[in-house]
Order: C-alpha cells, then structure tokens, then sequence
C-alpha cells in the first residue's frame, strides 16, 4: 500500500500503525533509502545508523546479494526519470529505459522486504505520486494507493514551524511559505487523485481529520480493503495504540516513537496561526476546499 499526497499529513503516525498490526511492514518513506539511508547515513526507525541496521541489510543482501546498485546512481535516476510531473507517464506510457532500470531495482527491493519480514501488507509512506505510479508496472505484486489528505491551512502551519530534521544535522531546518505549501498541496493532491484511475478497486482517500477522529476504525477499513486480517490489532482502545518498534526509512520524527501512544487531532494551527497565512492558504486552495470538505471561511 503506497501513502500518497504532502508532507505533514498525518502519513507518519499512519505508518506506524500500520506497522503494528501482524502481517505489516512499513517501510517508511522508501523513496528516500538510497540517499538519507545509504549516502547520508540517517537512522532507521529502529534507532541505529541506516547501515547497521540487520534488517534492512538483510534486505538489500536478499534483493541485491553483493551487487547493491550505486545509490548515488538510483538517485540520479530519481532526479531524470521518477519526478511528479512524469506521474502519469510512469503509469500508463512507455517506459524509457532509465525508467525500467529504476523499476526492476524496485522490483528486487519490495520483493526482498516481502521474503525477508514475511509480511503480507508492505506499507510505503513516500508520498511521491509518480513512485505509486510505478507500482502498476511492477510484476507479482497487487498495488493499493492510500491518498492522504490535511486541511492545507493545518499543513500551512506546519510548515512554518521550522521543524528540524530527525536527526538536526547542522541545527538545519525545514520551512514552507504558505504560497509554497499551499501549492504543492494542490499540485500533489490533484495528481494523486488523477492517478487513483491506475488503481480500480485499490485505492482509498483519508483525512488526517477522519483518521485522528477515529484511528482504529480508519486503519482496520484499509486493511480490509486489502484483505489483511486487523484482529488482535495494536489499540488499546479506540484512541490509544501500542506502537511497535519500526524500520522506517525517513519522515517525521516521531517515527522513533513506540509504546502506548495517544493519537490526537494536532488542530494547534486553529488557535496559533496568523491571518495572512490563512488567508493566503485559503485563497490559494479554494477550488479543493469544499471538494476535500474543509470550510471555506478564513
């Protein structure tokens, strides 16, 4: 199942959720391995260096035995050939042979986590629409596209919160505008929903709203949608869930997070955020608003 959409939508705690319940392995934001897991060396969900984490190396010995492909190579080929505006080329055109290429190592990789973890469900929080678009060209698996969805004046807000990265390399941060946020969240919207045709039967929208409103109910619907059994599942009751040590690779930070977690509506943007970003956002956004139900008045 591939996480579709923009960041600061709730695909994080989604995610790892999703890992907790028996037959699920998330992967996290696989887009990412081969440069913050193999070139940068960011850690993986389970607190050590991408590098030394058994799993994951198993993994990559499974799909690639000694012949791991250069990451810096694959990224390359993520900059010519895996961007958002390629998304439904990759899904319905002719491959180029970059293309191809960057398919058949995805094809080792997802089919190595599948043999190595035995899960029946791998969850993939990339976020990136044209990496779900490859999904449907890829032999022996059965592709489900999750489109997550966030009011965007939340996800305006934040972006302007200057979060760090997981590890605060360099005391660096992340920052939006809110013309650049509210932007990207149409841009990735409209094309993940577009892409929705690829998946007949196989895809679903979530809001992050809907799902912190009732988590449970939200994620068991999407495990049955693809037929993955939810009982004895990780909540504790309706809003509490026992989150499982993960192998994420990249996300928000809170990917290091396990134990009993009570999963809330993070609504702070209500309350906190300034009236030219929202009005900005608002504006900016209006065409989707009442499509995704979100209220129109600033």
């Amino acid at each position: 199942m591939y996480i579709a959409g923009w960041g600061r939508s709730g695909t994080t705690i989604v995610d790892n959720i999703f890992n907790s319940y028996d037959n699920v392995f998330s992967t996290g934001e696989l887009f990412y391995l081969w440069h913050r897991g193999l070139m940068i060396g960011r850690k993986c969900g389970c607190g050590v260096k991408f590098a030394n984490c058994v799993t994951w190396r198993s993994i990559l010995a499974a799909a690639f035995g000694d012949q791991l492909p250069d990451p810096a190579h694959v990224v390359e080929l993520q900059k010519q050939t895996i961007r958002v505006r390629h998304t439904q080329s990759l899904a319905d055109g002719v491959l180029s042979a970059e293309a191809q290429e960057y398919l058949d190592i995805y094809t080792k990789l997802y089919h190595a986590i599948a043999e190595v973890t035995g899960a029946k469900l791998i969850v993939d929080s990339s976020k990136v629409p044209s990496g779900a678009a490859l999904l449907t060209r890829m032999p022996g698996t059965v592709p489900y596209l999750l489109h997550m969805v966030r009011d965007p004046r939340a996800v305006t807000h934040s972006w302007m919160r200057a979060a760090p990265p997981p590890e605060k390399r360099n005391g660096s941060t992340i920052v939006q505008s809110p013309t650049s946020s509210t932007v990207h969240w149409l841009a990735r919207n409209a094309i993940t929903e577009r892409l929705t045709r690829a998946f007949p039967g196989r895809h679903a929208r979530l809001r992050y709203e809907d799902f912190a409103a009732d988590p449970q109910a939200a994620i068991e619907d999407l495990l049955d949608l693809a037929g993955v059994a939810s009982a004895d599942g990780p909540f504790v009751d309706a809003n509490t869930v026992r989150l499982k040590p993960n192998h994420t690779i990249a996300g928000n930070p809170s990917r290091f997070r396990n134990g009993d977690i009570a999963v809330e509506a993070d609504d702070r943007w209500v309350t906190e955020q300034r009236f030219g970003p929202r009005l900005t956002s608002t504006a900016l956004a209006w065409p989707f608003l009442h499509r995704y139900g979100y209220r129109t008045r600033v």
